[in-house]
């Protein structure tokens, strides 16, 4: 054992033939990290296609809380609040008897059912300020009786208060 340690002490002086020189090349330094290429990083979106991509979630929610506005005033018409209702327009505008038929006008409404197709832009923007909604509405009434009604509603964007509003309708009963 005594003799061991002063020959591990001289080889490691001396050195090992089995170590490397420098200059010397082979298959296992080929393989080193530094020696191989950087794999290329993988590439993401561009910037076009993220501004597209954030373009079309705003339009989508924008689009979204327009019928979420539109179903949250059909409500107030089904529960019998007309003035609830009227908050919903803009301009200060209630809309004309005939441009809703008689669907504010119901007293005995049991339910109100509402179904609306996807909505429309009026305009040339990325994110549209101006939408029509198509609908066709059912209300049951408490005598069992049910009315169908079909048509379409518009809203705009309201900039300053950041909402929809309701500004026109065209809505008219149909026979069944």
């Amino acid at each position: 054992m005594r003799l061991l340690i002063p020959a591990l002490l001289a080889l490691t002086f001396v050195g090992c033939s089995c170590q490397r020189h420098a200059g010397e090349t082979d298959d296992a330094a080929a393989t080193t990290p530094a020696a191989t290429p950087a794999p290329q990083a993988v590439s993401g979106p561009s910037a076009a296609e993220l501004r597209a991509l954030a373009i079309e979630k705003k339009r989508n929610e924008a689009m979204s809380e327009a019928v979420d506005t539109l179903h949250r005033y059909l409500q107030r018409i089904g529960a019998g609040e007309p003035e609830e209702a009227g908050k919903f327009w803009g301009y200060q505008r209630a809309p004309r008897g005939n441009e809703e038929s008689d669907l504010r006008t119901l007293k005995n409404l049991r339910a109100l059912k509402i179904e609306n197709q996807a909505p429309e832009p009026l305009d040339k923007e990325p994110v549209p300020e101006l939408l029509r909604i198509p609908v066709e509405l059912r209300a049951t009434l408490e005598d069992g009786e049910n009315r169908r009604y079909k048509g379409w509603y518009r809203l705009r964007r309201n900039q300053v208060e950041q909402r929809w509003e309701l500004t026109g309708v065209l809505v008219a009963a149909t026979l069944q």
